[in-house]
């Protein structure tokens, strides 16, 4: 049933995007209301099923897997594109956002959804460690987003393409400075997850560094900081040399929190994000069990 309420969340988005597309050649009315309509409807279909997710492994849809926790990053996206086209109609940010939003649903099938046990004492921590990791990922795709909208647009002033009607971006001077304030939102976030991530695997005394997500998401991460210095050292920076080191940064990162989970669970890696390593007696999580006090039981 579960796996039904993912293809309809699926199904919808991609409908909504088809008739996204009728923007190219300047979108009715009727196009722009079935495209949200469908929209919403995945959301709605999108919550249900995190919320029924989050019941019945009772544990938040942060906690609960990998594959749960791909699905509320694709869940925020969409809350931003909705929000924004109600706001502008004429922004067309979903030829961009939706593709990726699509992306990430589709790859939430690829990624194991068994809920990790044993996280009771620690919870309130990894839900902290779970939360700056999911919001600094957002952050992260919506300033990929904006720097290939500025690529595009870029793109279309230098060709001198009229805009068409049904389709409208913001200017470049906007989307530099929007994508200055993502970046600056995420790099905070990912820091602190990573610190929590740490004292996370201090206190379950579980080694991670040999994990390809983990030491993929730290290569993105420094090069997200890199990033963000470089900018703000720069006075007179060409935006379009911005926008494509921060499509590529951007890019590094989604790799190596997605791409890398997927990759590590097909190729059965023990990885803390990707594939749980489980003890062979009891077939729990060995490194949850070290968290769990002595004299509790893991049901």
């Amino acid at each position: 049933m579960l796996n039904v309420s993912v293809f309809c969340i699926f199904a919808s988005y991609l409908v909504a995007f088809c008739f996204e597309l009728t923007r190219l050649r300047g979108q009715s009315l009727v196009a722009r209301i079935v495209s949200l309509g469908f929209a919403s409807a995945g959301l709605l279909a999108h919550t249900i099923y995190l919320l029924a997710r989050s019941s019945e492994e009772h544990l938040p849809p942060l906690l609960s897997s990998s594959h749960d926790w791909l699905l509320v990053l694709a869940w925020l996206l969409m809350v931003l594109y909705l929000v924004l086209t109600i706001v502008d109609r004429q922004l067309a940010i979903g030829l961009v956002s939706l593709p990726l939003i699509i992306g990430l649903v589709a790859t939430s099938w690829l990624l194991p959804d068994t809920a990790s046990r044993g996280w009771d004492p620690l919870r309130s921590w990894a839900m902290l460690h779970a939360s700056s990791l999911v919001l600094g990922t957002a952050a992260v795709l919506i300033g990929f987003v904006l720097s290939l909208l500025f690529l595009w647009q870029n793109g279309r002033l230098k060709q001198g393409a009229v805009a068409k009607r049904g389709l409208s971006l913001p200017s470049l001077e906007q989307l530099a400075r929007l994508n200055l304030w993502s970046l600056s939102a995420a790099v905070p976030l990912l820091s602190f997850g990573i610190i929590s991530g740490i004292v996370l695997t201090y206190w379950t005394s579980e080694s991670v560094w040999n994990d390809p997500v983990v030491l993929g998401g730290t290569i993105g991460w420094a090069a997200m900081c890199a990033l963000l210095i470089w900018q703000l050292s720069q006075t007179r920076t060409p935006g379009r040399k911005v926008a494509i080191a921060t499509a590529w940064s951007c890019g590094l990162l989604l790799f190596a929190y997605v791409g890398l989970q997927v990759l590590a669970s097909a190729a059965g890696m023990d990885s803390v994000h990707g594939r749980k390593p489980t003890d062979p007696k009891e077939g729990a999580p060995s490194a949850l069990l070290k968290a769990v006090p002595t004299g509790e039981v893991v049901e």
